[in-house]
């Protein structure tokens, strides 16, 4: 993994690109530019690992063009089972960030790209800069939460 500027991005990408991802929806330039400036940008290849099961949560990270996918552990034989491919627009680790629990499994890239990495301080001071874009953004992450648990709904049921 790699750190890049917020201009290596924007060469990358047309001027709108974020503003078009899910977990960006209906959030103002300014708020976007704040979290795309003061976060970390990083470029990402594939086997990189953004995190190991045991690890602090106090960081997630919002997906702009690459793929992640999460494993856990099974208890009874150490199988790693992947769970999830995480792609653009989409936000990994976050539910350990505010749940407050170290992290429950490996997370690795699949596919090479760019990803925002976004610290609970920067989180907090989001909050506090713009308020009303904070709860579009927190309104983002639950819709995509949601999401993720009717997928799992149907996993199970269709093991069952």
């Amino acid at each position: 993994m790699n750190v890049v500027s917020f201009d290596e991005l924007q060469q990358q990408f047309p001027e709108a690109f974020c503003q078009h991802l899910s977990m960006f929806g209906a959030l103002s330039e300014e708020s976007l530019n704040f979290l795309l400036q003061q976060g970390s940008l990083l470029a990402v290849q594939r086997g990189d690992k953004l995190f190991c099961r045991g690890d602090n949560s106090d960081k997630f990270y919002v997906i702009l063009n690459a793929s992640v996918r999460f494993y856990q552990d099974r208890d009874n034989d150490g199988e790693r089972v992947p769970l999830r491919l995480y792609v653009a627009g989409e936000q990994i680790g976050f539910v350990g960030m505010i749940g407050l629990h170290q992290r429950r499994g490996d997370a690795i890239v699949e596919q090479e790209g760019y990803l925002l990495e976004i610290s609970s301080a920067l989180f907090h001071q989001l909050c506090e800069a713009y308020p009303e874009m904070f709860m579009i953004f927190l309104i983002n992450i639950t819709r995509e939460m949601s999401r993720e648990i009717s997928h799992l709904d149907e996993m199970y049921v269709a093991k069952s």
